[in-house]
């Protein structure tokens, strides 16, 4: 199913689809665009990105990228959004979101995970905090909000990913991944995906 959904604005980042032409075309752009600010060179920023594009294609991820957030100088928040199949056909919209509610809840206790109503149809939206633990002691919070959203074909779901590590960025990491989440629309409209 084609989607088309509205970027952050100031978002860096790629599609990434099964044509690995393309997926060099993107990283390229997105390299030539910040490899001086990351302090390498055009095709050395390049290469890192297409090294995560295997186990991006292989998680479903179909967008990747950053983009400023929240009230402090240089606070970013990582998206990404991807896409799952259902083994068969869900069934009704609102009795699988309500299912997966509940397994959100199961998977992770301390996130605050209730269904929306979003133009496209039912979905799960989930905000939870924590840290993220590095060897040598180096911790970091992590803010998160996501969306997981059945797709009206009955076969697949979108899920919607935003990640900062400033808690004083959480409201503005719920209001940037809101915004995506309701411009979620079907590619069919205005001419074709994007």
């Amino acid at each position: 199913m084609p989607l088309q959904i509205d970027l952050p604005p100031g978002f860096a980042g790629m599609p990434v689809g099964s044509d690995d032409r393309m997926n060099r075309g993107h990283a390229w752009t997105v390299a030539e665009n910040l490899a001086a600010g990351a302090g390498t060179t055009i095709e050395q920023f390049g290469s890192y990105l297409m090294a995560l594009v295997p186990a991006m294609q292989a998680n479903g991820i179909r967008v990747f990228g950053k983009f400023a957030v929240g009230p402090r100088q240089g606070d970013v928040a990582t998206l990404t959004l991807g896409m799952a199949q259902w083994p068969e056909h869900a069934g009704n919209p609102d009795a699988v979101v309500a299912a997966m509610v509940t397994e959100y809840r199961v998977r992770h206790p301390r996130a605050v995970a209730h269904p929306v109503r979003l133009p496209i149809g039912p979905a799960v939206v989930a905000i939870s905090g924590g840290e993220y633990r590095f060897p040598e002691r180096d911790v970091r919070t992590q803010i998160k909000a996501e969306y997981q959203i059945p797709l009206p074909d009955g076969r697949s779901v979108v899920i919607l990913a935003v990640v900062a590590e400033s808690e004083d960025a959480w409201p503005a990491v719920a209001e940037a991944t809101a915004k995506v989440a309701w411009s979620l629309r079907s590619g069919q409209e205005n001419g074709g995906p994007q």
